[in-house]
């Protein structure tokens, strides 16, 4: 097997990115205000207990997600999982329990079933893909469309349903596509050398080899400010929380993603993906898209790690198949363009290695999960 991409698991880049959407979810909901349903008609005092249902089959992923949106909530609010993720369920199983004030419960309900359903959903739909495959020697892979701000939750449920993860962003491998070397040939009002993917991947080659010589690479700062723009956000909240004396919004505050970027800074702890040595030119994938086969025929003389075959027909993905097997086995091929759970198994008979499939995070359904009240005198 090739050099491959990095598995994203539950991690702190993950939860940190979780923590932002969470910040937006719960501002969506209550604002500064609140829950008007629940203050008018559900006393302070009471509290209730629920569990959370499945009403489909499938791969549960988000389990994580739903601690973090209690303690977001209140202290008082109690989750008792059932299942983790990665974990094939069916309906009317219980995935956890959930207890404490009500209406803190009414508050969370919503937060929970979005953020489970659609990462099970993402789960649920790729494990689909991966038992299309199971008995060929072809991997799933995801891909970079995603919906933006989700991205590592959405690559870290494909992961629990069971596929392999691409490259999380531009900044963690090469992969040579047809707009780079149309750029690159002065299709786009450039005067710039002429590239095939051969000679391309021979000149990224040497960028890499340069930058071994040059040594790692300094941050590179992306457009805005995150801890400022975080700062003023989390400058109003404390406001209003001091204001309203609330301790939900003290809590939340805590636990915003620009407090948690300043105690990193503090502590000089790596604050979660910031660039790294991506360097040396060792550890770097380079992968390059042909779609002819003259192409493909080129490129296997430059030695990429991984050749895109896009869009091709499965006989021409299975001469190629062939034609590396004699000149360069070592060299991984990845299927991809408009690959559907129909056509998914033809494709990985052609002996491909990779098949990256953009449907699992841009066409999947919805897991559906629901809450059920329980009876809080008795243990169900």
């Amino acid at each position: 097997m090739a050099k491959d991409y990095q598995a994203i698991t539950w991690c702190g880049a993950v939860e940190d990115d979780f923590r932002t959407l969470l910040d937006l979810a719960i501002r969506e909901d209550v604002e500064s205000i609140g829950d008007l349903t629940s203050l008018s008609l559900i006393p302070e005092s009471a509290v209730g207990r629920a569990a959370i249902v499945s009403r489909s089959e499938g791969i549960v992923a988000g389990m994580p997600t739903v601690e973090i949106i209690c303690g977001a909530i209140s202290p008082d609010l109690r989750w008792e999982p059932s299942v983790q993720d990665g974990d094939r369920i069916k309906p009317k199983d219980r995935l956890g329990i959930l207890s404490g004030p009500a209406r803190a419960m009414m508050q969370a309900e919503r937060l929970i079933l979005n953020f489970v359903a659609r990462l099970s959903g993402i789960a649920s739909t790729t494990d689909l893909y991966v038992q299309e495959i199971r008995d060929t020697k072809s991997r799933v892979y995801d891909t970079r469309k995603t919906t933006p701000g989700w991205r590592l939750l959405e690559k870290y449920a494909t992961c629990c349903g069971g596929a392999q993860n691409h490259r999380a962003g531009l900044y963690d491998a090469i992969l040579i596509k047809d707009n780079h070397l149309a750029l690159a040939a002065g299709r786009a009002g450039l005067n710039a050398l002429e590239y095939d993917p051969a000679k391309a991947v021979r000149e990224v080659r040497r960028f890499l080899e340069e930058q071994d010589e040059l040594g790692p690479r300094p941050p590179v700062h992306c457009h805005g400010n995150l801890i400022a723009t975080c700062k003023m956000r989390t400058s109003l909240l404390a406001a209003v929380a001091e204001v309203t004396g609330s301790a939900v919004l003290s809590q939340i505050i805590a636990k915003t993603p620009c407090h948690l970027l300043e105690i990193a800074h503090k502590e000089n702890e790596q604050v979660p993906r910031k660039p790294a040595d991506n360097f040396p030119a060792k550890d770097v994938i380079v992968e390059v898209e042909v779609d002819t086969f003259q192409q493909f025929e080129s490129v296997l003389e430059a030695d990429p790690d991984i050749i895109m075959l896009d869009n091709m027909s499965c006989e021409m993905m299975a001469k190629a198949v062939k034609l590396r097997n004699e000149r360069k086995p070592e060299i991984e091929l990845e299927a991809s363009g408009g690959i559907t759970l129909k056509t998914i198994r033809a494709v990985a008979e052609t002996g491909v290695e990779r098949i990256s499939v953009g449907a699992l995070t841009h066409s999947f359904n919805m897991f559906d999960i629901g809450l059920d009240w329980l009876d809080p005198e008795k243990k169900q």
